[in-house]
């Protein structure tokens, strides 16, 4: 598996709203859409207590072809023409661990990791386990940052120090 994701920095004065709606009235149309195994509609909002406003979908893919399907046949171009070129980040899907409560997931944290030099990168892959809260864990490598990057999901807002961004919508 494969993902991808790509982050919409906005303005400080940005009315979220805008971003709430558009995800209210468009996100379904990615439910079953090809080779997704999952999409994840996320936001960051100054107003709790984020440091950015940002619009930031996370999406997990089975194979590849759908996910090209989506970057250039035309779907991505909707992103393109509301809020200009956006670079997308690609990574590895390494580990993944979903509870039967993960669609009802409502937040979730993102970790970034350095990945230190190993004489296998094998020893280098976490075993997940999900805690009290957590819904569902998700590790990404990217290998050309050498760095994992790990996504912890809830259904109610953890106590953390780490990025929390909300979850606005989840299509599978």
């Amino acid at each position: 598996m494969q993902a991808m994701r790509y982050e919409i920095n906005l303005p400080a004065d940005y009315d979220m709203t805008l971003i709430r709606d558009r995800v209210t009235r468009t996100g379904y149309l990615m439910d079953g859409f090809e080779d997704l195994y999952f999409k994840v509609f996320l936001i960051s909002e100054i107003s709790s207590g984020n440091l950015t406003n940002s619009y930031c979908p996370l999406y997990v893919w089975k194979q590849t072809d759908g996910m090209s399907k989506f970057i250039f046949d035309g779907y991505f171009d909707n992103i393109l023409s509301s809020f200009g070129w956006q670079q997308i980040e690609i990574g590895i899907t390494s580990n993944i661990l979903l509870s039967k409560q993960f669609t009802k997931s409502k937040f979730v944290t993102e970790e970034a990791s350095a990945i230190l030099p190993v004489k296998s990168l094998k020893q280098s892959m976490p075993s997940l386990s999900l805690a009290e809260n957590e819904t569902g864990k998700l590790v990404i490598y990217n290998p050309d940052k050498w760095q994992t990057v790990t996504y912890t999901f809830y259904e109610t807002k953890p106590n953390t120090h780490e990025k929390c961004l909300e979850i606005l919508h989840i299509s599978n």
